[in-house]
């Protein structure tokens, strides 16, 4: 959901009072706390993601920029990276106008589309990823509830933004159908909703913002959502996972996949569900179908390589997670289950280094992982 879809909500729900600032990214450490960090372990997507946030908290928003693709550079599943990434230059008019010179209005819309895209593509990784940092780019106007709403939800109150953004959705449903309800109203409030752990009524919400796209999609209107049909569905079949309903999660992610042949993200939560009852043969159709819908993606490599080892195919296993670091090298957990695949199949030389190697660029906060991969060492 773009900010600029979100203002459009304030505008019309907020009234007329006068402006409250956007709130600013809080950082506690120093700046140069943050890029020693980020020195030290390079290869710790979290690390580059706290400098950005330093960065940012300086209103130094192109190096925020470049350590946020940094971090996605070493995990491609990183939602709060994303997240950030879309709205990174929301207040950087300099760089905004800047691109739209260099790009013209077409090329400046393709920008902003894209930015949408990143903020689509956080929520598919983690349905439930940290919005606080919408805060720091939305400025709101006025004091009454629904102001209220967005700033509890901005400062992750969420219990109080769920009470009342439930409030607000009361006051259109006395006098109204709930399918007239604003779309961006009833999205707030479902991801206040899952986030207080009331998949229910977030769940309900999804079937009414699911109905109202459906009647839109047959006129010339389009509906004032970033979201597809499809992408609504995805959400809805997650919380359902959230909330304990495996069964109806993965029917909700097949019915996925079968409006959207590119959402990948489906088919990653297909494999879950199967290995978590450790259907190995199903889950791996999962992991290949995601890997082939998206098969520069390292990450999904990683994933479909731990599956095959869980499977107890080592030897494919190996091929895959080699063919993972090759294709991202900074990402070390991959050396670290290629250690494991190796020392099951008695590759003893081949362990030690992949294990060594993990050791040497292992991000300090892998304290379990390397633990496990120091043991491992010890037994080769």
């Amino acid at each position: 959901m773009s900010c600029r879809r979100a203002l459009a909500l304030l505008a019309v729900l907020a009234g007329t009072a006068g402006p409250l600032a956007a709130q600013k990214v809080i950082v506690n450490a120093k700046l140069e706390d943050l890029q020693a960090a980020a020195l030290k372990d390079s290869c710790d997507p979290a690390a580059h993601y706290n400098l950005a946030m330093g960065y940012w908290s300086k209103k130094n928003y192109v190096q925020a920029d470049s350590s946020l693709r940094r971090a996605i550079a070493i995990d491609a599943q990183f939602a709060d990276a994303y997240l950030a990434l879309s709205v990174v230059h929301s207040r950087d008019g300099d760089f905004r106008d800047r691109i739209r010179k260099e790009r013209g209005d077409s090329g400046f819309k393709r920008w902003e589309h894209e930015n949408e895209s990143y903020a689509t593509k956080a929520y598919m990784l983690d349905p439930l990823v940290d919005i606080r940092i919408l805060g720091a780019i939305t400025k709101t106007y006025g004091s009454n509830r629904v102001i209220r709403a967005f700033e509890n939800l901005y400062t992750g109150k969420y219990q109080e933004a769920y009470t009342e953004f439930s409030e607000d959705m009361a006051f259109f449903t006395e006098t109204t159908i709930p399918d007239s309800v604003p779309p961006l109203l009833i999205w707030f409030h479902s991801l206040t909703a899952a986030r207080t752990g009331n998949y229910g009524p977030a769940i309900q919400d999804l079937d009414v913002m699911a109905r109202i796209v459906a009647k839109l999609s047959s006129t010339s209107d389009v509906p004032d959502l970033s979201l597809t049909a499809a992408e609504i569905q995805y959400m809805k079949a997650s919380y359902q996972l959230k909330s304990g309903a495996p069964g109806d999660a993965l029917k909700g992610f097949q019915f996925v996949a079968s409006l959207d042949a590119g959402n990948y993200m489906a088919h990653v939560q297909m494999a879950r569900i199967y290995e978590s009852v450790r259907d190995y043969p199903k889950a791996l159709a999962e992991r290949t179908n995601a890997l082939n819908i998206n098969p520069e993606d390292a990450s999904l490599m990683l994933d479909r390589g731990i599956t095959l080892g869980k499977s107890g195919d080592m030897a494919q296993a190996e091929t895959q997670l080699e063919q993972a670091e090759e294709a991202n090298p900074r990402d070390t957990r991959i050396l670290f289950w290629l250690g494991i695949a190796q020392a099951e199949q008695g590759k003893k030389d081949s362990a030690r280094d992949s294990f060594n190697a993990f050791l040497s660029r292992a991000p300090s906060r892998f304290d379990r992982q390397i633990a496990m991969a120091h043991d491992r060492l010890a037994k080769l």
